[in-house]
């Protein structure tokens, strides 16, 4: 793979990933509607989104920080089982790892929010 390929490749597959998960707000804004949902679906006092909403972000900010070198990973993969099967076409094989990094981000984007929500309800049932 190209030098820095990789890198890129990644931030801009987790980026799109965290953009399509927020509808046009922000992660910060993701982070809100996790602690309204906590919230409403804990039975918990309106007064902790505030904290709930803090918790989620710090939480999304690491899974997202994980997630980039797992996304990298698997574009480095990809690109390298392309190029094993297709020598030569390195285009190809840099749209096999972009399009494998963007399906690896959606997944882990996706899975990072339902762990923040169960997170935050399991905490509000022990609370309640």
């Amino acid at each position: 793979m190209p030098a820095g390929s990789s890198e890129s490749l990644a931030e801009e597959a987790l980026g799109q990933a965290i953009r399509s998960r927020c509808r046009g707000a922000s992660w910060q804004g993701l982070a809100r509607e996790l602690a309204w949902r906590a919230v409403t679906g804990g039975q918990r006092d309106a007064r902790q989104v505030e904290p709930l909403a803090a918790r989620a972000e710090a939480m999304l900010a690491s899974l997202f920080d994980q997630a980039l070198w797992e996304v990298e990973r698997r574009a480095v993969e990809s690109w390298h089982e392309y190029r094993s099967d297709h020598r030569g076409d390195r285009e190809a094989a840099l749209t096999a790892a972009r399009l494998d990094a963007g399906e690896e981000a959606t997944r882990l984007v996706d899975a990072a929010y339902d762990s923040v929500l169960d997170t935050l309800l399991s905490t509000s049932r022990r609370a309640a």
